[in-house]
């Protein structure tokens, strides 16, 4: 799955204005059934949001049956989230006065389609009985070459006014021509580590832009969310790039299976296991689903004991990692940068179909170890 944003910019004042109205009607509608609900909630009289939808049909007829039900859905699916991490948090979490409304596009209710007849722009939308002009550019044309089938997509309008098209669609596989295996480990001081000494990106650098970010925020109390945002894009942005340059250099190296660790949650943000933490999960993320989708096999395992394993000669112990950089067997004397020396553990606990382990090469793993290994 895949997908682009197809900025409207061939909007005249009629159309932009129709669709305007419909997003104002849809947060609208959002913040009127989140009060209502959080009523419910408090009086304990909560009922299905069937009970509301033909009072909400009333109340905002700009809205089709698909766009009610769709809204009163995701007010819900935010709300369960919400009671989800106060019970997490132990503790009253205030609820957001709104939910950023976007505009469904079903199926069966929407086209896409190219325009070779004008000049001003290459493409149509057509939804709600009406056709939206769309430009293209490289990038879109290059990604729509992919598409095997359009998916469910949606309107979408961001803080500045500016209206786009999520475009969803599934993409034809592509077959790669390799025989490597490589290994990834994820860190702080370099963001990616791979199993031949190759690195991505730098610790340094983000650590200075997350400081830097910190340093607004105190400066302007007013502006906070709005540089959270910034940073939250920036994150995303270099993931982005971080992923696609991993990618790229397997494609190019002949690599054809990818070898990533499967972090859980307290792994990812507890500041027990990191001073400084990142966003490992999205990262991971977007390497696993561009690597897919170029033909490269991915494959996630269990990366318990690999800090501490040499890869040399398959001993276990805390005592081999000397620092955060060096690691240093008492067993085989044998010296590597512990990420490295992480990287090779996690590329020797892959197989080719990803239901066996290797375990050959990681001897020093103990039975439970193995075991989690293996289904994990």
């Amino acid at each position: 799955m895949k997908s682009i944003k197809i900025k409207l910019n061939k909007l005249n004042g009629v159309k932009y204005e129709m669709l305007d109205n419909i997003f104002n009607q849809m947060e609208a509608l959002s913040a009127e059934y989140l009060k209502l609900r959080l009523n419910e909630l408090e009086t304990k009289t909560y009922k299905p949001f069937k009970a509301h939808y033909a009072d909400f049909r009333l109340k905002y007829p700009l809205l089709n049956s698909g766009m009610l039900q769709y809204r009163l859905r995701n007010v819900d699916k935010n709300l369960k989230s919400y009671i989800s991490w106060c019970k997490k948090k132990h503790k009253l979490v205030s609820f957001p006065e709104t939910i950023k409304a976007d505009i469904p596009l079903r199926n069966d209710r929407f086209s896409f389609e190219y325009s070779k007849n004008t000049k001003d722009f290459n493409g149509w939308l057509k939804t709600l009985k009406i056709h939206f002009p769309l430009n293209l550019c490289k990038y879109h044309l290059k990604s729509l070459e992919q598409a095997s089938k359009i998916c469910d997509s949606s309107i979408i309008k961001d803080s500045k006014g500016h209206i786009y098209l999520r475009l969803c669609f599934e993409t034809i596989p592509k077959t790669h021509q390799g025989s490597k295996r490589l290994g990834v480990d994820v860190g702080m001081v370099k963001p990616i580590v791979c199993s031949n000494g190759k690195t991505f990106g730098s610790g340094k650098y983000i650590k200075h832009k997350k400081i830097e970010f910190g340093k607004k925020r105190s400066r302007n109390q007013k502006l906070v969310q709005t540089i959270l945002n910034k940073q939250s894009n920036w994150t995303a942005d270099l993931n982005h790039k971080l992923s696609r340059e991993l990618v790229d250099y397997c494609i190019s190296t002949g690599v054809n299976v990818l070898v990533l660790e499967k972090l859980k949650g307290s792994e990812l943000s507890n500041r027990k296991y990191r001073k400084f933490t990142w966003a490992f999960k999205d990262l991971l993320t977007k390497i696993e689903y561009k690597a897919q989708n170029e033909g490269i096999k991915v494959i996630s395992v269990n990366p318990a004991y690999t800090s501490q394993t040499c890869s040399a000669c398959g001993s276990k112990s805390k005592d081999n990692r000397k620092s955060q950089s060096l690691f240093h067997c008492t067993s085989c004397n044998s010296k590597v940068n512990a990420d490295v020396n992480a990287a090779k553990n996690i590329l020797s606990l892959s197989t080719q179909n990803g239901l066996n382990v290797n375990l050959t090469s990681c001897n020093a793993l103990n039975n439970e170890a193995r075991a989690s290994l293996a289904h994990g």
